[in-house]
Protein backbone atom coordinates (compact mmCIF):
# COMPACT_ATOMS: atom_id res chain seq x y z
CA UNK A 1 0.00 0.00 0.00
CA UNK A 2 1.00 3.41 -0.74
CA UNK A 3 2.80 4.98 2.53
CA UNK A 4 2.79 8.62 1.96
CA UNK A 5 -0.66 9.37 2.92
CA UNK A 6 -0.12 9.79 7.00
CA UNK A 7 -2.42 12.58 7.94
CA UNK A 8 -2.33 13.24 11.43
CA UNK A 9 -5.84 13.31 13.27
CA UNK A 10 -6.10 16.76 14.14
CA UNK A 11 -5.32 17.50 10.27
CA UNK A 12 -8.54 15.18 9.77
CA UNK A 13 -10.82 16.70 12.14
CA UNK A 14 -9.40 20.44 10.67
CA UNK A 15 -10.27 19.28 6.95
CA UNK A 16 -13.19 17.26 6.73
CA UNK A 17 -15.83 18.32 10.14
CA UNK A 18 -19.37 17.51 8.70
CA UNK A 19 -20.85 18.84 11.09
CA UNK A 20 -23.73 21.24 9.61
CA UNK A 21 -22.54 24.41 11.64
CA UNK A 22 -19.30 23.89 9.15
CA UNK A 23 -20.73 25.06 5.73
CA UNK A 24 -22.84 27.92 7.27
CA UNK A 25 -19.86 29.70 8.29
CA UNK A 26 -18.02 28.98 5.09
CA UNK A 27 -20.69 30.19 2.97
CA UNK A 28 -19.92 33.39 3.89
CA UNK A 29 -22.61 35.31 2.58
CA UNK A 30 -21.54 39.06 1.33
CA UNK A 31 -21.40 41.18 4.88
CA UNK A 32 -24.20 43.83 4.23
CA UNK A 33 -22.97 46.55 1.58
CA UNK A 34 -20.52 44.49 -0.19
CA UNK A 35 -20.13 41.55 -2.61
CA UNK A 36 -17.79 38.93 -3.13
CA UNK A 37 -14.15 40.47 -4.85
CA UNK A 38 -14.64 38.44 -7.59
CA UNK A 39 -18.45 40.11 -8.51
CA UNK A 40 -18.45 41.98 -11.53
CA UNK A 41 -20.24 44.74 -12.70
CA UNK A 42 -22.22 42.78 -15.00
CA UNK A 43 -22.83 39.66 -12.91
CA UNK A 44 -24.98 39.32 -9.52
CA UNK A 45 -22.89 37.06 -7.04
CA UNK A 46 -24.40 37.29 -3.48
CA UNK A 47 -22.15 34.26 -2.24
CA UNK A 48 -19.47 32.39 -3.73
CA UNK A 49 -22.39 29.60 -4.78
CA UNK A 50 -23.94 31.71 -7.05
CA UNK A 51 -23.68 34.22 -9.79
CA UNK A 52 -26.22 35.68 -12.53
CA UNK A 53 -25.51 37.45 -15.46
CA UNK A 54 -26.95 40.10 -17.64
CA UNK A 55 -28.71 37.55 -20.00
CA UNK A 56 -30.56 35.48 -17.52
CA UNK A 57 -28.40 32.70 -16.89
CA UNK A 58 -28.10 31.24 -13.38
CA UNK A 59 -24.50 29.72 -12.19
CA UNK A 60 -24.72 27.89 -9.42
CA UNK A 61 -21.78 26.52 -8.37
CA UNK A 62 -21.67 23.17 -6.32
CA UNK A 63 -18.86 22.30 -3.84
CA UNK A 64 -19.81 18.19 -3.20
CA UNK A 65 -18.86 15.52 -5.30
CA UNK A 66 -21.39 13.75 -7.66
CA UNK A 67 -21.36 10.14 -6.93
CA UNK A 68 -24.13 9.49 -8.18
CA UNK A 69 -26.33 10.33 -5.61
CA UNK A 70 -27.73 13.34 -7.52
CA UNK A 71 -25.95 16.57 -5.77
CA UNK A 72 -25.67 18.32 -9.19
CA UNK A 73 -29.19 18.62 -9.12
CA UNK A 74 -30.56 18.35 -5.99
CA UNK A 75 -28.48 21.61 -4.56
CA UNK A 76 -29.16 23.27 -7.58
CA UNK A 77 -32.86 22.97 -6.21
CA UNK A 78 -32.15 24.46 -3.22
CA UNK A 79 -30.88 27.43 -4.67
CA UNK A 80 -33.55 27.51 -7.53
CA UNK A 81 -36.41 27.18 -4.94
CA UNK A 82 -35.67 30.56 -2.84
CA UNK A 83 -34.37 32.50 -5.78
CA UNK A 84 -37.69 31.68 -7.75
CA UNK A 85 -35.85 30.94 -10.84
CA UNK A 86 -36.08 29.50 -14.38
CA UNK A 87 -35.01 25.79 -14.02
CA UNK A 88 -34.09 26.37 -17.50
CA UNK A 89 -31.58 28.66 -17.27
CA UNK A 90 -29.84 26.75 -14.55
CA UNK A 91 -25.85 26.18 -15.32
CA UNK A 92 -24.25 24.04 -13.04
CA UNK A 93 -20.40 24.45 -12.34
CA UNK A 94 -18.31 21.67 -10.23
CA UNK A 95 -16.44 23.83 -7.60
CA UNK A 96 -12.70 23.40 -7.32
CA UNK A 97 -11.07 22.59 -3.97
CA UNK A 98 -11.21 25.80 -1.77
CA UNK A 99 -12.52 25.40 1.56
CA UNK A 100 -11.95 29.25 1.97
CA UNK A 101 -14.29 30.11 -0.32
CA UNK A 102 -16.98 27.33 0.11
CA UNK A 103 -16.46 25.83 3.30
CA UNK A 104 -15.71 22.07 3.76
CA UNK A 105 -16.39 20.21 0.63
CA UNK A 106 -16.29 16.65 2.03
CA UNK A 107 -19.15 14.30 0.66
CA UNK A 108 -19.93 11.66 2.95
CA UNK A 109 -22.61 10.76 5.97
CA UNK A 110 -25.60 11.19 3.36
CA UNK A 111 -25.03 15.01 4.57
CA UNK A 112 -24.30 17.10 1.42
CA UNK A 113 -28.24 18.52 1.48
CA UNK A 114 -28.40 18.22 5.32
CA UNK A 115 -25.46 20.72 5.42
CA UNK A 116 -26.28 22.63 2.45
CA UNK A 117 -30.08 23.18 2.89
CA UNK A 118 -29.57 26.29 4.42
CA UNK A 119 -26.55 27.93 2.95
CA UNK A 120 -27.99 27.27 -0.25
CA UNK A 121 -31.01 28.60 0.51
CA UNK A 122 -29.77 31.75 1.96
CA UNK A 123 -27.40 32.33 -1.27
CA UNK A 124 -30.88 32.25 -3.55
CA UNK A 125 -33.10 34.44 -0.81
CA UNK A 126 -30.37 37.06 -1.24
CA UNK A 127 -30.22 37.33 -5.06
CA UNK A 128 -33.99 37.05 -4.86
CA UNK A 129 -34.29 40.28 -2.53
CA UNK A 130 -31.48 42.05 -4.55
CA UNK A 131 -33.45 41.65 -7.65
CA UNK A 132 -36.61 42.97 -5.86
CA UNK A 133 -34.84 46.02 -4.53
CA UNK A 134 -33.57 46.61 -8.49
CA UNK A 135 -36.84 46.09 -9.93
CA UNK A 136 -38.40 48.46 -7.43
CA UNK A 137 -36.13 50.88 -8.00
CA UNK A 138 -36.04 50.91 -11.83
CA UNK A 139 -40.08 51.05 -11.51
CA UNK A 140 -39.87 53.30 -8.89
CA UNK A 141 -42.44 51.67 -7.03
CA UNK A 142 -43.28 50.46 -3.51
CA UNK A 143 -41.18 47.11 -3.28
CA UNK A 144 -44.46 45.24 -1.61
CA UNK A 145 -46.19 45.62 -5.38
CA UNK A 146 -43.55 43.36 -6.83
CA UNK A 147 -42.81 40.05 -6.80
CA UNK A 148 -40.11 37.18 -7.99
CA UNK A 149 -42.28 35.01 -10.21
CA UNK A 150 -39.84 32.08 -12.55
CA UNK A 151 -36.96 34.29 -13.52
CA UNK A 152 -38.59 37.78 -13.44
CA UNK A 153 -40.11 39.81 -11.02
CA UNK A 154 -43.45 41.20 -11.28
CA UNK A 155 -45.30 44.51 -11.06
CA UNK A 156 -48.49 43.19 -9.85
CA UNK A 157 -50.50 46.48 -9.92
CA UNK A 158 -49.56 46.54 -13.84
CA UNK A 159 -48.26 43.27 -14.79
CA UNK A 160 -45.12 45.01 -15.83
CA UNK A 161 -42.58 42.20 -15.56
CA UNK A 162 -38.45 42.48 -15.57
CA UNK A 163 -36.38 39.61 -16.60
CA UNK A 164 -33.39 38.85 -13.78
CA UNK A 165 -31.12 39.61 -16.55
CA UNK A 166 -32.24 42.97 -17.09
CA UNK A 167 -31.62 43.65 -13.21
CA UNK A 168 -28.04 42.39 -12.57
CA UNK A 169 -26.37 45.37 -12.82
CA UNK A 170 -28.54 47.44 -10.46
CA UNK A 171 -28.70 44.90 -8.61
CA UNK A 172 -24.88 43.91 -8.00
CA UNK A 173 -24.89 47.62 -7.06
CA UNK A 174 -27.14 46.92 -3.93
CA UNK A 175 -26.17 45.90 -0.19
CA UNK A 176 -26.44 41.96 -0.10
CA UNK A 177 -28.87 40.87 2.87
CA UNK A 178 -27.49 39.46 5.79
CA UNK A 179 -30.74 37.36 6.51
CA UNK A 180 -32.74 37.65 3.58
CA UNK A 181 -36.43 35.67 4.51
CA UNK A 182 -36.89 32.11 3.53
CA UNK A 183 -40.25 30.90 2.06
CA UNK A 184 -42.82 29.15 3.81
CA UNK A 185 -42.60 25.12 2.93
CA UNK A 186 -45.58 25.44 1.68
CA UNK A 187 -45.01 27.41 -1.21
CA UNK A 188 -42.06 25.30 -2.35
CA UNK A 189 -42.04 24.38 -6.10
CA UNK A 190 -38.57 22.47 -6.30
CA UNK A 191 -37.83 21.16 -2.68
CA UNK A 192 -39.67 18.17 -2.24
CA UNK A 193 -40.52 18.01 -5.63
CA UNK A 194 -39.45 15.39 -8.54
CA UNK A 195 -37.10 16.97 -11.07
CA UNK A 196 -35.40 15.24 -13.42
CA UNK A 197 -31.47 14.92 -12.68
CA UNK A 198 -29.49 17.64 -15.12
CA UNK A 199 -26.98 14.99 -15.64
CA UNK A 200 -28.87 12.57 -17.01
CA UNK A 201 -28.89 13.60 -20.68
CA UNK A 202 -24.78 13.57 -20.92
CA UNK A 203 -24.68 10.08 -19.04
CA UNK A 204 -26.51 9.01 -21.55
CA UNK A 205 -25.73 9.87 -24.80
CA UNK A 206 -21.82 9.54 -23.21
CA UNK A 207 -20.58 13.25 -23.31
CA UNK A 208 -20.30 12.99 -19.20
CA UNK A 209 -16.42 12.54 -18.39
CA UNK A 210 -15.31 11.56 -15.59
CA UNK A 211 -12.06 11.48 -13.81
CA UNK A 212 -11.18 8.13 -16.11
CA UNK A 213 -12.14 10.07 -18.98
CA UNK A 214 -10.43 13.09 -19.10
CA UNK A 215 -7.48 14.32 -20.96
CA UNK A 216 -4.72 16.97 -20.62
CA UNK A 217 -2.25 18.14 -22.87
CA UNK A 218 0.97 16.22 -22.82
CA UNK A 219 -0.92 13.81 -20.80
CA UNK A 220 1.23 10.08 -20.07
CA UNK A 221 -0.41 7.16 -18.28
CA UNK A 222 0.88 5.20 -15.46
CA UNK A 223 0.46 1.69 -14.17
CA UNK A 224 2.21 1.06 -11.02
CA UNK A 225 3.33 -2.19 -9.52
CA UNK A 226 2.69 -2.60 -6.09
CA UNK A 227 3.84 -5.03 -2.97
CA UNK A 228 1.51 -7.94 -3.25
CA UNK A 229 2.09 -7.74 0.98
CA UNK A 230 0.74 -5.09 3.02
CA UNK A 231 3.90 -3.10 3.84
CA UNK A 232 6.15 -4.79 1.91
CA UNK A 233 8.78 -2.85 0.48
CA UNK A 234 10.62 -3.15 -3.25
CA UNK A 235 14.17 -4.55 -3.28
CA UNK A 236 15.10 -4.58 -6.60
CA UNK A 237 13.78 -4.13 -9.89
CA UNK A 238 14.66 -5.37 -13.65
CA UNK A 239 12.84 -2.98 -16.37
CA UNK A 240 14.40 -3.99 -19.43
CA UNK A 241 11.37 -6.60 -20.73
CA UNK A 242 8.70 -3.82 -19.77
CA UNK A 243 10.89 -0.82 -21.89
CA UNK A 244 10.82 -3.10 -24.80
CA UNK A 245 6.66 -2.61 -24.81
CA UNK A 246 6.15 -0.35 -27.34
CA UNK A 247 4.08 3.10 -25.96
CA UNK A 248 6.54 2.53 -22.94
CA UNK A 249 8.67 6.03 -21.99
CA UNK A 250 9.31 5.65 -18.40
CA UNK A 251 10.05 3.25 -15.21
CA UNK A 252 10.04 4.81 -11.82
CA UNK A 253 9.69 4.63 -9.17
CA UNK A 254 7.68 5.73 -6.38
CA UNK A 255 7.11 5.48 -2.57
CA UNK A 256 3.80 2.80 -3.80
CA UNK A 257 6.37 0.76 -5.97
CA UNK A 258 7.15 0.75 -9.23
CA UNK A 259 5.13 3.01 -12.10
CA UNK A 260 5.57 2.68 -15.30
CA UNK A 261 4.65 5.40 -18.23
CA UNK A 262 3.27 4.87 -20.77
CA UNK A 263 1.50 6.58 -23.82
CA UNK A 264 -1.39 4.57 -23.01
CA UNK A 265 -3.14 2.33 -20.57
CA UNK A 266 -2.72 -0.56 -22.25
CA UNK A 267 0.85 -0.23 -22.74
CA UNK A 268 1.17 0.73 -18.99
CA UNK A 269 -0.24 -2.02 -17.76
CA UNK A 270 1.45 -4.11 -20.61
CA UNK A 271 5.01 -2.88 -19.20
CA UNK A 272 3.83 -3.30 -15.27
CA UNK A 273 3.24 -7.38 -16.15
CA UNK A 274 6.71 -7.70 -18.00
CA UNK A 275 8.29 -5.90 -15.07
CA UNK A 276 10.42 -8.35 -12.73
CA UNK A 277 10.33 -7.03 -9.29
CA UNK A 278 11.51 -8.60 -5.92
CA UNK A 279 9.85 -7.56 -3.09
CA UNK A 280 10.74 -7.35 1.05
CA UNK A 281 7.32 -8.90 1.78
CA UNK A 282 8.22 -7.39 5.75
CA UNK A 283 6.64 -8.11 9.37
CA UNK A 284 3.41 -8.91 7.42
CA UNK A 285 4.64 -11.72 4.59
CA UNK A 286 2.49 -14.63 6.75
CA UNK A 287 -0.67 -12.26 7.15
CA UNK A 288 -4.22 -13.57 6.54
CA UNK A 289 -7.54 -13.98 7.13
CA UNK A 290 -7.52 -17.20 9.12
CA UNK A 291 -4.93 -15.73 11.13
CA UNK A 292 -6.72 -12.42 11.81
CA UNK A 293 -9.88 -14.69 13.20
CA UNK A 294 -7.35 -16.62 15.31
CA UNK A 295 -6.68 -13.31 16.77
CA UNK A 296 -10.03 -11.89 16.93
CA UNK A 297 -10.68 -14.81 18.88
CA UNK A 298 -8.05 -14.51 21.09
CA UNK A 299 -9.04 -10.71 21.98
CA UNK A 300 -12.75 -11.84 22.35
CA UNK A 301 -11.84 -13.44 26.06
CA UNK A 302 -9.83 -10.46 26.97
CA UNK A 303 -10.69 -7.24 28.56
CA UNK A 304 -13.13 -5.18 27.03
CA UNK A 305 -14.21 -1.17 26.79
CA UNK A 306 -17.76 -0.90 28.38
CA UNK A 307 -20.16 0.76 25.12
CA UNK A 308 -23.63 0.46 27.25
CA UNK A 309 -24.62 -1.29 30.12
CA UNK A 310 -27.95 -1.55 31.72
CA UNK A 311 -29.32 -3.92 34.79
CA UNK A 312 -27.59 -7.22 35.89
CA UNK A 313 -26.13 -8.79 32.49
CA UNK A 314 -24.36 -11.45 34.31
CA UNK A 315 -27.21 -12.53 37.01
CA UNK A 316 -29.77 -12.13 34.75
CA UNK A 317 -28.10 -14.89 31.96
CA UNK A 318 -26.94 -17.51 35.04
CA UNK A 319 -30.56 -17.44 36.16
CA UNK A 320 -32.14 -18.11 32.93
CA UNK A 321 -34.15 -20.61 32.09
CA UNK A 322 -32.36 -21.14 28.60
CA UNK A 323 -29.33 -19.73 26.99
CA UNK A 324 -28.79 -18.94 23.82
CA UNK A 325 -25.21 -18.15 22.17
CA UNK A 326 -23.81 -17.18 18.25
CA UNK A 327 -21.16 -15.68 16.67
CA UNK A 328 -21.44 -13.76 13.84
CA UNK A 329 -17.99 -12.71 11.59
CA UNK A 330 -18.25 -10.04 9.08
CA UNK A 331 -15.01 -9.72 6.58
CA UNK A 332 -13.13 -7.12 5.13
CA UNK A 333 -14.97 -5.83 2.01
CA UNK A 334 -13.35 -3.84 -0.86
CA UNK A 335 -15.94 -0.75 -2.00
CA UNK A 336 -15.01 -1.81 -5.60
CA UNK A 337 -17.24 1.10 -7.32
CA UNK A 338 -17.75 0.65 -10.94
CA UNK A 339 -15.07 3.33 -11.69
CA UNK A 340 -11.79 2.23 -10.49
CA UNK A 341 -9.17 4.76 -8.90
CA UNK A 342 -7.90 6.87 -11.17
CA UNK A 343 -6.23 10.30 -10.74
CA UNK A 344 -4.13 12.99 -13.09
CA UNK A 345 -1.73 15.11 -11.61
CA UNK A 346 0.59 17.50 -13.66
CA UNK A 347 2.96 18.56 -10.45
CA UNK A 348 5.57 21.42 -10.94
CA UNK A 349 8.24 23.32 -9.17
CA UNK A 350 5.85 26.02 -7.70
CA UNK A 351 2.08 24.67 -8.22
CA UNK A 352 0.24 21.13 -8.62
CA UNK A 353 -2.26 20.34 -10.83
CA UNK A 354 -4.89 17.54 -10.02
CA UNK A 355 -8.00 16.12 -11.51
CA UNK A 356 -9.38 13.28 -9.93
CA UNK A 357 -13.05 11.40 -8.90
CA UNK A 358 -12.73 12.40 -5.03
CA UNK A 359 -14.90 12.88 -2.28
CA UNK A 360 -12.93 15.25 0.50
CA UNK A 361 -10.72 17.75 -1.84
CA UNK A 362 -10.03 20.08 0.04
CA UNK A 363 -8.09 17.17 2.07
CA UNK A 364 -6.17 16.45 -0.89
CA UNK A 365 -5.40 19.63 -1.58
CA UNK A 366 -3.64 19.97 2.06
CA UNK A 367 -2.09 16.58 1.79
CA UNK A 368 -0.34 17.04 -1.62
CA UNK A 369 0.37 20.74 -0.96
CA UNK A 370 2.46 19.10 1.70
CA UNK A 371 4.09 15.91 -0.01
CA UNK A 372 5.54 19.06 -2.44
CA UNK A 373 6.61 21.21 0.16
CA UNK A 374 3.96 24.07 -1.43
CA UNK A 375 1.15 26.04 0.08
CA UNK A 376 -2.26 24.90 -0.63
CA UNK A 377 -3.21 27.90 -2.52
CA UNK A 378 -0.35 26.18 -4.66
CA UNK A 379 -2.36 22.90 -5.78
CA UNK A 380 -5.47 23.17 -7.71
CA UNK A 381 -8.29 20.21 -7.72
CA UNK A 382 -10.76 20.03 -10.14
CA UNK A 383 -13.16 17.61 -8.85
CA UNK A 384 -14.84 15.14 -11.44
CA UNK A 385 -17.96 13.22 -11.53
CA UNK A 386 -16.75 9.83 -9.95
CA UNK A 387 -18.03 6.52 -10.64
CA UNK A 388 -19.46 5.48 -7.61
CA UNK A 389 -17.45 6.06 -3.93
CA UNK A 390 -19.11 4.27 -1.33
CA UNK A 391 -16.86 5.98 1.38
CA UNK A 392 -13.87 4.54 -0.79
CA UNK A 393 -13.08 8.35 -2.57
CA UNK A 394 -12.47 9.98 0.97
CA UNK A 395 -8.94 8.42 1.38
CA UNK A 396 -7.07 9.41 -1.90
CA UNK A 397 -3.97 7.21 -2.05
CA UNK A 398 -4.04 6.98 -5.99
CA UNK A 399 -4.29 11.13 -6.07
CA UNK A 400 -1.29 11.25 -4.11
CA UNK A 401 0.46 8.11 -5.91
CA UNK A 402 -0.71 10.52 -9.26
CA UNK A 403 1.06 13.24 -7.52
CA UNK A 404 4.54 11.36 -7.22
CA UNK A 405 4.69 9.68 -10.45
CA UNK A 406 4.37 13.02 -12.13
CA UNK A 407 6.99 14.41 -10.18
CA UNK A 408 9.26 11.30 -10.80
CA UNK A 409 7.96 11.55 -14.49
CA UNK A 410 8.78 14.99 -15.38
CA UNK A 411 5.09 16.08 -16.76
CA UNK A 412 1.27 15.43 -16.45
CA UNK A 413 0.54 11.29 -15.67
CA UNK A 414 -2.89 9.73 -15.49
CA UNK A 415 -2.37 6.61 -12.57
CA UNK A 416 -5.20 4.36 -13.35
CA UNK A 417 -5.78 1.33 -11.28
CA UNK A 418 -6.94 -1.65 -12.77
CA UNK A 419 -10.17 -3.92 -11.00
CA UNK A 420 -7.77 -6.32 -9.81
CA UNK A 421 -5.53 -3.26 -8.05
CA UNK A 422 -8.32 -1.80 -6.72
CA UNK A 423 -9.46 -5.32 -5.02
CA UNK A 424 -6.25 -6.26 -3.42
CA UNK A 425 -5.13 -2.71 -2.61
CA UNK A 426 -7.99 -0.84 -1.29
CA UNK A 427 -8.95 0.65 2.01
CA UNK A 428 -11.47 -1.66 3.03
CA UNK A 429 -14.80 -2.04 5.35
CA UNK A 430 -13.40 -2.54 8.56
CA UNK A 431 -13.65 -6.70 9.51
CA UNK A 432 -15.48 -7.46 12.87
CA UNK A 433 -15.94 -10.76 15.22
CA UNK A 434 -18.91 -10.77 17.35
CA UNK A 435 -19.43 -13.09 20.13
CA UNK A 436 -23.75 -12.82 21.39
CA UNK A 437 -25.35 -14.28 24.27
CA UNK A 438 -28.98 -14.27 25.12
CA UNK A 439 -30.63 -15.37 28.15
CA UNK A 440 -35.11 -16.30 28.28
CA UNK A 441 -37.50 -17.37 30.75
CA UNK A 442 -39.73 -19.91 31.49
CA UNK A 443 -41.80 -18.50 29.63
CA UNK A 444 -39.27 -17.95 26.13
CA UNK A 445 -39.17 -13.56 27.36
CA UNK A 446 -36.01 -12.31 26.83
CA UNK A 447 -34.58 -10.99 30.11
CA UNK A 448 -30.31 -10.72 29.42
CA UNK A 449 -28.71 -9.86 26.18
CA UNK A 450 -24.43 -9.34 25.84
CA UNK A 451 -22.89 -8.42 22.92
CA UNK A 452 -19.14 -8.72 22.20
CA UNK A 453 -17.41 -6.78 19.40
CA UNK A 454 -14.15 -7.60 18.54
CA UNK A 455 -12.01 -5.18 15.40
CA UNK A 456 -10.89 -2.18 14.18
CA UNK A 457 -11.17 1.16 14.39
CA UNK A 458 -11.15 3.37 11.31
CA UNK A 459 -10.36 6.58 13.32
CA UNK A 460 -7.60 4.44 15.68
CA UNK A 461 -6.11 2.66 12.91
CA UNK A 462 -5.93 5.87 10.54
CA UNK A 463 -5.55 8.76 13.33
CA UNK A 464 -4.68 6.56 16.99
CA UNK A 465 -8.05 8.00 18.36
CA UNK A 466 -8.08 6.27 22.30
CA UNK A 467 -11.21 4.01 22.56
CA UNK A 468 -13.87 6.07 24.97
CA UNK A 469 -16.54 4.01 27.11
CA UNK A 470 -19.76 4.54 25.65
CA UNK A 471 -18.56 7.07 22.54
CA UNK A 472 -16.33 5.42 20.19
CA UNK A 473 -17.05 4.56 16.33
CA UNK A 474 -17.05 1.42 16.58
CA UNK A 475 -19.90 1.07 18.74
CA UNK A 476 -22.24 2.86 16.56
CA UNK A 477 -25.47 1.48 16.10
CA UNK A 478 -24.88 -1.60 18.79
CA UNK A 479 -24.54 0.71 22.15
CA UNK A 480 -27.85 2.43 21.27
CA UNK A 481 -29.84 -0.76 21.29
CA UNK A 482 -33.00 -0.17 20.05
CA UNK A 483 -35.33 -2.52 22.84
CA UNK A 484 -35.91 -2.12 25.91
CA UNK A 485 -34.40 -4.76 28.13
CA UNK A 486 -33.76 -4.89 31.66
CA UNK A 487 -30.44 -6.43 31.22
CA UNK A 488 -28.48 -5.36 28.30
CA UNK A 489 -24.30 -5.12 27.91
CA UNK A 490 -22.26 -3.74 24.84
CA UNK A 491 -18.57 -4.23 24.71
CA UNK A 492 -15.95 -3.90 22.42
CA UNK A 493 -12.14 -4.83 22.58
CA UNK A 494 -10.31 -2.93 19.67
CA UNK A 495 -7.93 -5.21 17.59
CA UNK A 496 -6.51 -3.27 14.65
CA UNK A 497 -4.92 -4.83 11.94
CA UNK A 498 -1.91 -4.05 9.28
CA UNK A 499 -5.09 -4.09 6.82
CA UNK A 500 -6.04 -0.77 6.07
CA UNK A 501 -9.85 0.58 6.89
CA UNK A 502 -12.10 3.38 5.83
CA UNK A 503 -15.40 4.08 5.64
CA UNK A 504 -17.89 1.84 3.61
CA UNK A 505 -21.34 2.98 3.67
CA UNK A 506 -22.36 3.59 7.10
CA UNK A 507 -19.66 1.17 8.25
CA UNK A 508 -20.61 0.26 12.33
CA UNK A 509 -24.49 1.74 11.70
CA UNK A 510 -24.71 -1.51 8.98
CA UNK A 511 -22.33 -4.07 10.60
CA UNK A 512 -23.42 -3.55 14.36
CA UNK A 513 -27.82 -3.82 14.14
CA UNK A 514 -27.11 -6.06 11.31
CA UNK A 515 -25.64 -8.83 14.25
CA UNK A 516 -28.40 -7.60 16.77
CA UNK A 517 -31.31 -7.98 14.61
CA UNK A 518 -30.60 -11.24 13.28
CA UNK A 519 -29.50 -12.74 16.42
CA UNK A 520 -32.86 -11.67 17.99
CA UNK A 521 -34.17 -13.72 15.22
CA UNK A 522 -32.51 -16.47 16.50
Amino acid sequence: MNEIFKPTRRDFLRLTTLAGTGLVLGVRLARPGAAFAETASKVLSPSAFLSIDTSGQITVWVARTELGQGVRTSLPMLVAEELEADWNLIRVVQADADPTKYGPMTTGGSRSIRVSYLPLRQAGAAAREMLLDAAAKTWQVDRTSCRADNGTILHVPTGRRLKYGELVETAATLPVPANPPLKDPKDFRFIGKGRPRLDIPEKVDGSARFGIDLRVTGQRFAAIARSPVIGGTLKSVDDAAAKAVKGVRQVVTVPAGVAVVADSTWAAFQGRDALKVTWDEGANATLDSAGIRRMFEEKAKGEAVPGRADGDVDTALAGAAKRIEAVYELPFQAHVPMEPPNCIAHAQADRCEIWAPVQSPQWLQTEAARLLSLKPEQVVVHVTLAGGGFGRRLLFDYALEAVEVSRAAGGPVQVVWSREDDVRHSNYRPASYHRLVAGLDGEGRLVAFRHRMVGPSISGQLFGAPVQPGKFDAMEGAADFAYQLPNFRFEFVLANTPVPVTWWRSVYNSQNPFVQESFLDE
